[in-house]
């Protein structure tokens, strides 16, 4: 099976985890080239984009396909571009040429609702969210909760003039790009059952109310009023790409796996896991179902067994203090019925959303003294909960489908690596303790292949010889680079020690 991918930018999240899980299998993952993409606020070449996806049409028989990286040129150009409604509609058109070289080839693709972070900025959006970021997004509640009629025109007018002297002629700007964008939404809903086979809207960081449940709500609207059911629209960002890739396995297979789900407290599926705005129990469903996944009751009749490993109540940051809804979990009895289950040769898949940004070290170390983590099938535990979900339910999936092998064995020790190592721990630990004797910091941690990169290297060696001495022992990094130039990300890549 060929399956052309075009992914959300050109991180390794994106670029590189959809194609490290299908290797080794009867997926042919075919991507662009690097020097094709962009380079954070850098666009992608559009040209050449079209031309590798036209390039590919004949010989396909799937596209995953990131809306935001054809249309914009990556997630965040989605945020920052200044191109017009035309010009849009006649990159969308791309699907449809590939549609007539290849009727038959499928197409699965997603498109993003532009987010609105709650905090001040320009990392990842417009300059001027540098210093009025947080009123924009501010501005978006009061707009909201006045259209929904939770305050009056008095109170809506009174609580905007607190943020309009800050925020001055941005919002304009602001709101143009995401009107435009929310339309090239409308449209590329409008192609469903047409160029295009399966579509997912996810929303990146969202809130219950603001600018992107606007958005949504305008959509689900659209959605409605054309007769469509199909439309997956739940939080989540860059591990979509995973889940159609799944999807697109399954359907090439013809299996719909079985997944049975085990929480590590009765009350975990009731959280709202951060940078969410709804219960685990309610975004759960669409990964799975997105994936081409079904969920079951029956532990004994599934072909997948999902263990997720969350807090009773109030989630945190992974750098923050413990709430009580972590001392609640009862992880003896869980990581028993994980040896019991791996013992028993099922597939077994741990989705570590305990925190947010970073997998839950003493869960694993405990796991790791009981039994070999490499026994485990899938593993994930990165930046926001429906991340982490993605991405494990993917690996599980390809598990299942196609077997094991060494190549599904590195990428979950790359895993672990990065969401325990990195994200959990040697991140914070070089942030706070050494760059700023070096003269870098957060959002500037120099080339990407630099001194830092060097320093998060050793730093990371010496976490997992310490925490996972037997992880340690089998692999080595061979590749450790800062993507986007920050120590948000890290590019990581193992081979097994000779």
């Amino acid at each position: 099976m060929n399956v052309v991918y075009i992914p959300l930018d050109e991180r390794p999240c994106n670029y590189h985890f959809a194609p490290k899980i299908a290797r080794g299998s009867e997926v042919n993952v075919i991507k662009p080239e690097p020097k094709a993409l962009g380079d954070k606020k850098k666009p992608a070449d559009f040209d050449a984009v079209k031309a590798f996806m036209l390039d590919q049409a004949k010989e396909a028989d799937a596209y995953v396909i990131s809306i935001d990286m054809l249309l914009y040129g990556g997630i965040v150009p989605s945020r920052l571009h200044t191109l017009s409604e035309d010009e849009l509609v006649a990159r969308l058109k791309v699907i449809d040429e590939i549609k007539r070289i290849n009727p038959s080839v499928k197409i699965y693709a997603f498109a993003l609702i532009m987010r609105c972070p709650k905090y001040s900025s320009s990392d990842e959006e417009p300059d001027y969210y540098e210093y009025c970021g947080r009123e924009i997004f501010l501005t978006g509640q009061i707009k909201h909760k006045h259209q929904l009629g939770l305050i009056t025109d008095e109170q809506a007018q009174e609580l905007m003039l607190q943020y309009a002297d800050v925020i001055g002629d941005n919002l304009a700007d602001f709101e143009e790009r995401r009107r435009i964008n929310r339309n090239m939404l409308v449209r590329a809903v409008g192609m469903l059952h047409g160029a295009i086979d399966y579509l997912i809207i996810p929303q990146d960081d969202s809130a219950e109310y603001g600018y992107t449940s606007m958005d949504r709500e305008a959509i689900k609207a659209e959605i409605g009023s054309l007769g469509l059911d199909d439309v997956a629209m739940y939080p989540g960002a860059d591990e979509v790409g995973m889940t159609l890739l799944s999807r697109a396995a399954c359907e090439y297979v013809g299996k719909r796996p079985k997944v049975y789900c085990e929480f590590a407290h009765e009350n975990s599926p009731n959280i709202t896991p951060l940078y969410e705005d709804r219960p685990l129990k309610n975004t759960l469903p669409f990964q799975l179902e997105c994936a081409g996944c079904v969920r079951t009751d029956h532990r004994e009749d599934a072909d997948v067994i999902l263990y997720l490993n969350y807090p009773s109540r109030e989630p945190v940051e992974v750098w923050q203090e413990d709430s009580v809804g972590y001392g609640e979990r009862d992880l003896n009895t869980f990581i028993e019925s994980i040896i019991r289950d791996a013992k028993d040769g099922r597939v077994v898949a741990i989705a570590d959303g305990a925190y947010c940004n970073g997998g839950d070290a003493k869960f694993l170390k405990l796991l790791s003294s009981r039994m070999d983590i490499l026994d485990i099938s899938a593993y994930a535990g990165w930046n926001t909960s429906s991340n982490t979900l993605g991405t494990v339910i993917c690996q599980a999936v390809f598990v299942m489908l196609f077997g094991d092998n060494e190549n599904q064995r590195l990428f979950l020790a790359e895993r672990i690596y990065e969401d325990v190592g990195y994200c959990g721990y040697v991140r914070a630990y070089v942030t706070n303790n050494i760059l700023p004797k070096i003269g870098y910091d957060y959002f500037n941690a120099g080339g990407s292949d630099g001194e830092v990169a060097k320093i998060v290297e050793r730093e990371l060696d010496v976490f997992i010889k310490d925490s996972f001495p037997t992880l340690a022992d089998k692999y080595e990094i061979y590749e450790c680079r800062m993507p986007w130039r920050r120590m948000f990300e890290v590019g990581l890549s193992l081979k097994k020690r000779s």
